[in-house]
């Protein structure tokens, strides 16, 4: 069965066909990935939701911002947010996450974030930040844990990316990539109305 759809896909790309036209781009860079095996190329392709509106994020959305699993998720609760130095983010919007979300989430939207938001400033001081407008300390700020709807939503790393332009330390950001997706078709509860 394997070696049946190489051969088609093999097929389709030797007749100029185009297998991309029936997937969607992996990144805003590449519809495919191409490596060989033994001697054989293989292809790496997607369907599903397009992109650049839900491209496949990276691991790592920056330097020195850790990546969380769903255990780290659950001693990130248990720890920070349970002892009042952590928070836990949810970057979608608020009827998406009103609707249900990982227990103990906060809701901030991704747009807050942003530079051009004329109450950044009074959010970055909720978030523990002193003198966010004139010279930042984050000396108090609150560990933020960030994520979105899953591995293919960009929100939690475009918020991470402003958070780290406005300042905050990489060491206080962590980065749950997986999203509420994942975290429900794990089994794990979700918390509607919080």
């Amino acid at each position: 069965m394997v070696s049946v759809r190489r051969s088609v896909i093999a097929a389709a790309i030797a007749a100029g066909g185009s297998v991309s036209a029936q997937s969607a781009a992996i990144t805003e860079n590449a519809n495919a990935f191409k490596f060989s095996m033994n001697g054989v190329e293989m292809l790496i392709t997607r369907s599903g939701p397009t992109c650049p509106s839900s491209c496949i994020q990276p691991m790592t959305p920056a330097a020195g911002v850790e990546t969380l699993g769903e255990l780290e998720v659950i001693a990130f609760l248990q720890n920070a947010v349970s002892n009042g130095t952590g928070l836990l983010i949810d970057v979608r919007m608020p009827a998406t996450f009103s609707s249900g979300s990982v227990p103990g989430a906060v809701n901030v939207p991704v747009a807050t974030f942003q530079p051009e938001n004329p109450y950044r400033a009074d959010l970055l001081s909720a978030l523990g930040v002193s003198n966010p407008e004139t010279s930042p300390n984050f000396a108090a700020a609150f560990s933020l844990a960030i994520f979105g709807s899953g591995p293919d939503d960009v929100s939690a790393r475009d918020a991470i990316q402003h958070l780290l332009a406005a300042g905050y330390p990489p060491g206080k950001i962590k980065y749950y990539r997986a999203g509420a997706s994942t975290w429900s078709a794990l089994g794990l509860n979700i918390a509607v109305g919080q």
